[in-house]
């Protein structure tokens, strides 16, 4: 298994080339960033050797604390030879030329909601009607002013899952680890103080980035609706 250090080594021809990139502990991304996060994820396994890659794009603002690496079908995935280092160079080309012409050109153009709808594979989840895609939609909305369009689409998870309404949010869930509660605060705002939904958005990215540590990554940005 490769360790950080190691990667980083073995990424750096591209790291060199190519400024619009860094690499932080283990994930290889675009810099510097706005409302998304794409990059490579390599993760770690006591049951495997091989280092796997797993291509993402993260929407920053739905305030969690953590970045999401999980795609749905299609999510592009790749898995370093088992013997690496018996050649360093060639793992390097390798593994430079695998990220840069396939791993990251799909996630690339993705800084927007209108580019994310594009690729959804890398949106997480199989189906359109699950909670956590519901959320990044109406996130989305909210990005570009269609406000009573995210207030629908929250509205109808909260008709099935009635233990997360928007009655029931208080200040408590504004950053609450589990996303239904955060769903039904943004809701709670949107009925009740729909002039707040961006700066909640906004404050919800900046919470992101900084829980991240990559605050030297990030450019704060205004959402398309507000330019």
């Amino acid at each position: 298994m490769a360790t950080s250090r190691e990667l980083k080594e073995l990424l750096r021809p591209l790291l060199a080339r190519r400024a619009d990139l860094a690499f932080v502990r283990r994930t290889l991304f675009f810099q510097p960033f706005t409302h998304y996060l794409r990059g490579v994820e390599f993760t770690t396994s006591r049951f495997l050797n091989a280092s796997r890659g797993f291509s993402f794009a993260h929407q920053l603002y739905n305030g969690q604390n953590s970045v999401d690496f999980d795609g749905g079908p299609g999510q592009h995935r790749y898995m370093m030879k088992l013997d690496w280092k018996d050649n360093l160079e060639r793992a390097s080309s390798e593994l430079c030329e695998e990220m840069e012409r396939r791993a990251l050109p799909p996630i690339e153009p993705i800084v927007d909601y209108v580019e994310h709808q594009k690729v959804p594979e890398y949106i997480g989840g199989t189906d359109v009607r699950a909670p956590i895609r519901v959320f990044v939609a109406a996130l989305g909305d909210c990005t570009v002013g269609a406000f009573d369009d995210a207030e629908s689409k929250l509205a109808e998870v909260e008709r099935y899952l009635p233990k997360y309404s928007a009655s029931s949010a208080t200040e408590e869930h504004r950053y609450h680890g589990y996303p239904l509660w955060r769903m039904a605060y943004l809701l709670r705002t949107l009925r009740t103080a729909r002039s707040e939904a961006l700066p909640l958005l906004h404050d919800w990215e900046a919470f992101a980035v900084k829980s991240s540590k990559l605050t030297k990554y990030w450019k704060p940005t205004p959402f398309p609706c507000e330019l």
